[in-house]
């Protein structure tokens, strides 16, 4: 039995959110050099470059991922659906199309579009209950609390 189409999106729009803070975490430390000056940074170094960095990156990221991200995978979901009968033939199905539409920006989409896939996969699988909305704004707290974290780390540490 296939969820109603209300759930999938606030699944959706809860793996945004998961998606949104994982990739500007991962993203941010393999590259918290905005201007691309490649200089030999210490551990301490290079984590506080990737924490200052995070206001910049999830400014651009998160909208991206919201919007292009939820709406695309919410696309390959009803395409695999359409396309597959079977459950593990619709994640195959799934899984091409995120990589398809993650190639927009090469590595960097690509990257977001395999966490989105997996972070939607996972809790496609593990969630039974029917999600509710106040877990889906709730998730939407989780990228703008890093957001606000790192602003005012910028401001703290200058």
């Amino acid at each position: 039995m296939q969820p109603a189409l209300g759930q999938v999106f606030m699944r959706k729009i809860i793996s945004a959110g998961i998606t949104a803070f994982l990739f500007t975490i991962i993203f941010a430390v393999w590259e918290p050099d905005l201007f691309h000056i490649h200089n030999n940074l210490s551990l301490g170094a290079r984590l506080h470059e990737a924490f200052g960095v995070l206001f910049v990156y999830m400014m651009y990221a998160g909208p991206v991922i919201y919007v292009y991200g939820a709406m695309t995978s919410l696309l390959s979901e009803i395409i695999a659906r359409f396309v597959a009968p079977r459950r593990w033939v619709q994640l195959t199905v799934s899984a091409v199309f995120h990589c398809v539409f993650g190639l927009i920006f090469y590595q960097v989409s690509l990257l977001a579009a395999a966490i989105f896939y997996l972070s939607d996969t996972i809790l496609s699988v593990v969630r039974k209950k029917p999600l509710t909305a106040n877990l889906t704004v709730a998730s939407v707290l989780l990228p703008l609390g890093l957001w606000l974290a790192s602003w005012i780390y910028i401001r703290i540490t200058g």
